[in-house]
């Protein structure tokens, strides 16, 4: 439920494509408008990825379902919108070249993941004067791993609803039998709620150590002094 596992010639052409041509084009002008990135945030950028990466790679069987953890809405948090896309980008071709869906669905992956992290960071700045970093950290999270989940099952009723023989792929029809008789409310709602808890909780604790080794790491609010690397010392 955290992104698409779907095999290419499977989706219709018309959706993978669209998808396709929107990320690159959120990744041309994300690149082109974020200007030079240093030494400190690429690293940056590259050790979450790698995190993200490791726990998006180990499925968690829920049900009929592999649910993988995505680690999105902290990363969105921590390196901004732009740069989580990016980050979402790479995690997803890699995925591919490992069996993790298709590669027609790689632009599809990063506007489910990229678009729920983008998110995180304004919830995390509207919420971090009352929740402090921990609770506007998990409020984020849980923010982004619900709108992602939302954009995951739009794309997949589009697909099905544009190409009727996608009823045949074992993920789609899964999904589709669970649906039907209320199942769907009665079963897959609790189990998201379950995973969204266990995200937010993973954020929370990200968050609470940041707060306590590295804040200068966490995003400030606009008008408020940085926190030197210094405080963060012992």
């Amino acid at each position: 439920m955290s992104h698409l596992h779907i095999p290419d010639g499977v989706l219709p052409p018309l959706v993978w494509i669209a998808g396709m041509l929107v990320s690159v084009v959120v990744l041309f002008f994300g690149t082109r408008g974020g200007g030079h990135a240093g030494p400190r945030a690429i690293a940056l950028q590259s050790a979450l990825g790698a995190i993200m990466l490791v726990l998006m790679a180990v499925p968690v069987p829920i049900t009929a379902f592999d649910y993988c953890m995505t680690l999105a809405g902290p990363v969105g948090v921590l390196i901004g919108g732009v740069a989580a896309f990016q980050v979402s980008f790479v995690v997803t071709l890699i995925l591919a070249l490992m069996g993790q869906g298709g590669f027609t669905v790689i632009g599809l992956n990063t506007l489910v993941l990229g678009a729920g992290a983008a998110l995180a960071r304004p919830v995390y700045l509207r919420t971090v004067g009352a929740l402090r970093p921990a609770g506007a950290m998990a409020a984020a999270t849980a923010v982004s791993q619900l709108f992602s989940s939302l954009l995951w099952v739009a794309l997949l009723w589009a697909s099905v609803r544009l190409t009727p023989s996608m009823l045949g792929d074992r993920e789609v029809s899964e999904v589709l039998r669970w649906a039907r008789g209320g199942v769907l409310l009665a079963v897959l709602l609790p189990l998201l709620g379950l995973a969204v808890g266990i995200e937010s909780l993973l954020g929370y604790g990200l968050a609470r150590f940041l707060d306590r080794v590295r804040p200068d790491l966490l995003p400030r609010r606009a008008g408020e002094p940085a926190v030197p690397v210094e405080a963060a010392q012992p």
